[in-house]
């Protein structure tokens, strides 16, 4: 199973990226917010993945971080959710979002997923709104507000992608002082948190 990738970016489409990992192409379906989040092509990236084997094909999953990995396999579990659903709640509601909605059984976020109706939206937070408590990563992720709002943006988006509060505060104070854009400011903490 393929759990993992890195490598150079060689395409970035909103539904796929191309990593090239030692001379080999891997092409990897993903979610909008995971496109979001990905460097310029060229750039070194890590993609967790999905391997998906099907009767007739054989498919690549490519994630930001193991949180959005993990709640697309809790997803996938719920009947009448698929893969192509799954990546589509990923890329629709920000994951703090997709999991705030899902605990608080909040029927009416979840249908502003495409291709999410009442009855599936209702069988999502039935089925899930009680195994998210032990999704590793994802409690607290509200946090205490800064105060500055790029500095908040910045801390919710790296906590959203998995990483601790203790690691990411450090990382945001360092590039306070250049305070670049916030995408910039995303793909140099996550430069400096991946070393």
């Amino acid at each position: 199973m393929i759990g993992r990738l890195r490598g150079e970016l060689i395409q970035k489409l909103p539904n796929l990226a191309l990593v090239e990992c030692g001379g080999v192409g891997y092409a990897a379906a993903i979610s909008l917010s995971t496109y979001g989040l990905l460097p310029e092509a060229g750039s070194q990236v890590v993609l967790h993945t999905e391997l998906l084997v099907r009767e007739n094909e054989i498919s690549l999953l490519g994630f930001s971080s193991t949180q959005e990995r993990e709640l697309y396999r809790l997803l996938i579990k719920v009947d009448g959710v698929g893969p192509k659903m799954a990546l589509a709640a990923l890329g629709a509601l920000s994951l703090e979002d997709l999991v705030r909605a899902i605990r608080g059984r909040d029927v009416r976020t979840l249908t502003r997923i495409p291709g999410v109706g009442k009855k599936t939206a209702e069988k999502i937070c039935f089925e899930l709104s009680e195994k998210l408590g032990g999704l590793s990563g994802l409690d607290g992720l509200s946090g205490v507000p800064t105060g500055d709002p790029w500095e908040e943006s910045l801390r919710s988006a790296l906590t959203n992608l998995g990483f601790k509060e203790d690691v990411v505060l450090p990382v945001v104070a360092e590039l306070r002082t250049s305070k670049p854009p916030l995408a910039d400011a995303i793909r140099q903490a996550l430069k400096a948190l991946q070393r």
